[in-house]
This record gives structure tokens, sequence and C-alpha cells, in this order.
């Protein structure tokens, strides 16, 4: 019984020692913007309607991933975008990427493309949350921290910004 003992407490001390969190295998979590919804959008020539999903999150050292799927209801063309940068200031996130699939002639396979978002819960501006559709960028190397869509629409739906 006298080495059982002794045993049992190392053992329980081991257990207890591998259990304690580790900041250096916690999680770097960053900031995340995510929603779904629908617009509307007047191209020039009419209006457009549209659907909307997107879910982006970065770590702390800015690395980005998520999807974002546009659907076109007035053309019944779909995109989607697999989101490679995200800029949250605020309550307003800015999301670049490139599309994966489409069937959209104006955002061939392989386009940059830039959208944003506000969640009125943290930018209480526009009255709502709003999204901007999904623009080609200017170059090649623009991203989410160059700058962002000026064509801002109020969101049907829920948009959720985390900083």
């Amino acid at each position: 019984m006298k080495v059982l003992s002794p045993l049992l407490i190392s053992l329980i001390i081991v257990v207890s020692l591998g259990t304690q969190p580790s900041s250096a295998s916690a999680p770097d979590h960053g900031p995340s913007a995510f929603g779904s919804g629908g617009f509307s959008f007047f191209n020039g020539l009419r209006t457009e309607t549209f659907s909307y999903s997107f879910d982006a999150r970065a770590n702390k050292n800015d690395h980005a991933n998520g999807l974002a799927e546009f659907d076109n209801l007035t053309t019944q063309t779909q995109v989607v975008v697999k989101i490679n940068c995200l800029n949250v200031d605020g309550g307003v996130a800015v999301m670049t990427g490139r599309v994966q699939h489409s069937d959209d002639p104006g955002f061939p396979k392989s386009t940059n493309v830039i959208f944003a978002a506000t969640d009125f819960e943290l930018f209480p501006f526009f009255g709502g949350d709003t999204i901007t559709p999904l623009f080609v960028t200017p170059t090649p190397d623009f991203d989410c921290h160059d700058g962002e869509p000026l064509t801002i629409l109020p969101a049907g739906g829920d948009i959720v910004i985390q900083p």
C-alpha cells in the first residue's frame, strides 16, 4: 500500500500537468466575419437580385481563409470565392479572394475579387447591415488592406463581424 500511494500520486500529477492549457498550443484567434442574405444591385442596365453567404476567419498573424458564394438570382449564375484576405476595422470587413467556381462570364475562374460588409451592431452608420457586390480587383496583387469598394448596399439577412 505504501508503494501504491506514491505511484498513484505521481500518476495524478503527471496527468494533471499534461492536461494544463499551454499558451504554445492555444489557438491564435483573430478577426472573423460571416453572414448570409440577399440584396439588389442596379448594374447600369437593370436591377439584379442576389443571395450571398460568406464565412471568413483570420489569425493574429493575418492569415485568412474562408468561402463566399454570390448567386445572381436574375441571371441564374453563381460565383464561389476562396477568401484569402480579411481586414476588419471596427464593424467593417473587407475581403479579397480568388474565384474557385463561376458560371458568370464577368467573374471567370481564378479572377481576384473584392467585397466588403458592415455589421450594424458595430457600425451603426447606414441603418442596418450592408454588403457590396463582388468586384474584380484593380490589379492581381491588390488585397483587402489596399482599399474597399465604395458601392454599399443594404443587406437583407444578417452579418456578424468580430474584431
